[in-house]
């Protein structure tokens, strides 16, 4: 019965979104937006190259036109004001991000962030507006990694509509886990790791509701295929089999196309930012995200327009040399909308 359920309600959502115009809808949102640090040396991480005297020459000026051109995305994904939530990664400290939030971005927004412990002194954060949904909690996950290894933290925000509502929780988790520097073979149990957090709390948040909201996004250094994803987080594509639990990978699809992604290596497309859902964001019931609205924003300006490269995305460092761009990864959206029970 639960599979068949499951299964009507995916269906029925092509249509049933067609007609919810009066239903509140807005975007929800991931980037990574690759090294965003400020110009101070902190002696606790390897940040010594983001200093005007390191390797790449991190300036004010640098720093300033970084948080100028993430605004400029950030604004174009927001024209309509629909942008509720946005998760980020590899962000310096709280201070350049309140400092992007508030001195460039400029809507208003509030903040979500914790010093984690990687290595790199990079971690994750997550920017809401505050008219469009209320933050009632929120947890820092550590992923704790064999030997002296550290990552990220993984955000968990709970967020409602209405403050003080009886209306279900929307459980929001950001995501960066660890690379594959080293070899995918070699670091797959890295990544495994942080699955494994995940999943644990995951499965807490469905043990007490089993059709709990749940969004979960992030760069995972793995692509929808890959062991981390399938096996331990148990995220697939629709799927009128899935057991109770499984999760709904929203890019499965983004996955299966030639020539499209969020990140280009060695010449070709990968997702490995993506948005993954609950069973219960298919349900009709309060939050549900909108069927095949994830994909890339991928304006041209986000793109290099000539030479070797053309095509690629237009980073702010390659091969170790300043070029000025945006990131390396491309953001990734999707739209909910919002059931009145």
């Amino acid at each position: 019965m639960h599979r068949i359920s499951f299964l009507i309600g995916a269906l029925l959502l092509v249509g049933a979104y067609s007609n919810s115009s009066a239903q509140p809808t807005f975007q929800v949102g991931f980037w990574n937006i690759e090294n965003l640090f400020d110009t101070t040396d902190a002696s606790a991480t390897r940040d010594d190259d983001f200093t005007p005297q390191g390797r790449y020459e991190w300036t004010e000026k640098r720093l300033s036109k970084k948080c100028a051109d993430l605004t400029r995305v950030i604004h174009e994904i927001d024209i309509n004001n629909d942008l509720a939530i946005l998760g980020l990664a590899e962000i310096e400290n709280f201070q350049v991000l309140n400092r992007l939030n508030s001195d460039y971005i400029k809507r208003g927004w509030d903040v979500v962030h914790k010093e984690s412990p990687d290595e790199r002194g990079i971690d994750c954060g997550l920017l809401f507006n505050p008219e469009l949904v209320q933050l009632v909690g929120k947890k820092f996950h550590t992923v704790f990694l064999a030997g002296d290894d550290k990552t990220r933290d993984i955000i968990e925000a709970e967020f409602k509509l209405n403050a003080g509502s009886n209306q279900s929780p929307l459980y929001v988790f950001v995501n960066h886990w660890p690379s594959r520097w080293g070899g995918q073979e070699a670091t797959d149990p890295l990544r495994r790791s942080a699955a494994q957090t995940l999943r644990i709390r995951v499965d807490q948040i469905l043990g007490k509701d089993p059709q709990a909201d749940i969004i979960i996004m992030g760069d995972f250094n793995d692509y929808p295929t890959d062991p981390s994803i399938q096996q331990v987080l148990r995220a697939h594509g629709l799927n009128p089999n899935a057991y109770p639990g499984d999760l709904i990978n929203t890019t499965w699809k983004l996955h299966q196309e030639p020539n499209k992604g969020t990140y280009m290596y060695r010449g070709k497309w990968g997702v490995l930012d993506q948005i993954i859902v609950s069973q219960g964001m298919v349900d009709k019931q309060d939050f549900d995200w909108v069927f095949d609205s994830t994909h890339p924003f991928a304006e041209d300006y986000l793109f290099v327009t000539e030479g070797k490269y053309a095509g690629w995305p237009f980073r702010l460092f390659a091969g170790g040399k300043y070029h000025g761009g945006y990131s390396d990864h491309l953001p990734i959206l999707c739209n909910i909308v919002f059931t009145s029970n």
